[in-house]
């Protein structure tokens, strides 16, 4: 439930870009929910490719932009205003983080202008750098993780990422294996599944004979589409009626097309990005992930809701949670040949596809988007009321 007391704290959000993507949708659905709450709600983004916002954004949310990269004004950069940052950094023990020091002397400065009560950054690199442009500011800031953080490194961002954790308000990840990761750390971490918003209640209506195999993704080696596109290679051939349809763009497009038409010319099929999912997915007969490590699987998630059996690579206990193996779904085990295998018994069988769809739009009572908000709002509830108390 809402607390009266904190109904009108400002919460900024801040997240690199809006361009499209998971946590992009997470924080544009925590955006609007609460400013139907009647909470104001600012989104701060950081790049200037951000201006064009993939999702549908309730008008009352106010829309902030750093527009980095720029050059940098005297109000945004000086001693003053960097002074803090420096101690948080020394006193974190994160002096890599230096080289930052234009862009996160920017961000304090585009925060602090939306006169935020509370601040949420969301994913990795943002995230570190929101905790350290906003030392001895007397803001909380809540991090919100979006992967899983026990498996991807930040590199020589890692010690930062560790010790500036510790100083958040509270660390959200949307499991709670990733959560006790995070706590190990040091950190006071949540585990909260991803609001994410079901499909529209709309017959579904195929229009032709041709069977589909779905994916969304980001052309990146983490959701590791050159293993799905070799897997999908070895089977074409025995199910001319089935297309692989990969939904996403990224850096390994060029070789990803030259590999696909090698493979399996005429039969898999890049859509580009698409903001519409529920469009894509609805109609389909099985939807395969190949990644190796999600931090909670949106596009599960939005796939199951549609009542699509889903087919995914193991990948720790996010993806296990989601899909239920031989409920819902098939976990696979392994590599190419194994994910072939799991997706031609799938693909051969009507009778186990549909038993599977019976039981797939039960994630929607399974991980309710009401279930997330209501664990936002008592924790936003909580952490304002330690900030008043603090503060008084």
């Amino acid at each position: 439930m809402l607390s009266s007391s904190t109904r009108n704290t400002r919460i900024t959000l801040v997240i690199a870009g809006l361009n499209g993507g998971g946590a992009e949708r997470v924080c544009v659905n925590l955006a609007n929910a609460w400013a139907a709450q009647g909470r104001p709600v600012t989104i701060q983004t950081v790049f200037r490719k951000s201006r064009t916002p993939a999702y549908a954004i309730d008008p009352r949310v106010e829309l902030r932009d750093v527009g980095w990269p720029r050059g940098v004004n005297l109000a945004e950069l000086n001693m003053p205003a960097i002074a803090p940052v420096l101690r948080g950094l020394q006193r974190a023990r994160c002096t890599e983080l230096l080289e930052e020091i234009t862009l996160i002397a920017m961000m304090r400065h585009a925060i602090l202008a939306s006169s935020p009560d509370l601040v949420i950054s969301i994913i990795d690199m943002t995230n570190v750098r929101v905790l350290a442009a906003m030392h001895e500011t007397g803001v909380p800031v809540i991090a919100c993780e979006q992967t899983d953080t026990s498996q991807v490194s930040l590199g020589r961002w890692q010690k930062a990422r560790r010790a500036l954790y510790r100083g958040a308000a509270a660390v959200v990840a949307p499991h709670s294996t990733i959560a006790e990761w995070l706590a190990d750390g040091g950190a006071r971490a949540y585990a909260i599944p991803n609001p994410l918003v079901g499909p529209p209640t709309i017959p579904i209506a195929r229009t032709n004979q041709r069977r589909r195999l779905v994916t969304l993704m980001r052309l990146s080696h983490e959701k590791r589409p050159d293993l799905l596109i070799p897997a999908f290679g070895l089977i074409a051939a025995d199910f001319p009626d089935w297309d692989l349809e990969i939904y996403g763009v990224g850096s390994m497009y060029e070789s990803l097309a030259e590999l696909a038409e090698e493979l399996a010319p005429g039969q898999i099929h890049f859509r580009g990005f698409v903001t519409d999912h529920y469009g894509v997915l609805r109609g389909a007969d099985i939807f395969v992930s190949s990644s190796w490590v999600e931090g909670f699987g949106n596009a599960i998630w939005e796939a199951l809701a549609c009542g699509v059996p889903v087919v995914a690579m193991e990948c720790g206990d996010p993806v296990r949670s989601l899909v239920r193996d031989g409920v819902d779904g098939v976990i696979v085990r392994g590599g190419i040949s194994e994910l072939a295998s799991a997706l031609e018994s799938l693909m051969r069988d009507d009778g186990r596809r549909r038993a599977l769809a019976a039981r797939a739009s039960e994630v929607l009572t399974r991980f309710p988007i009401e279930s997330a908000l209501q664990a936002w709002d008592d924790l936003l509830d909580d952490v304002a009321s330690s900030s008043l108390s603090t503060s008084n």
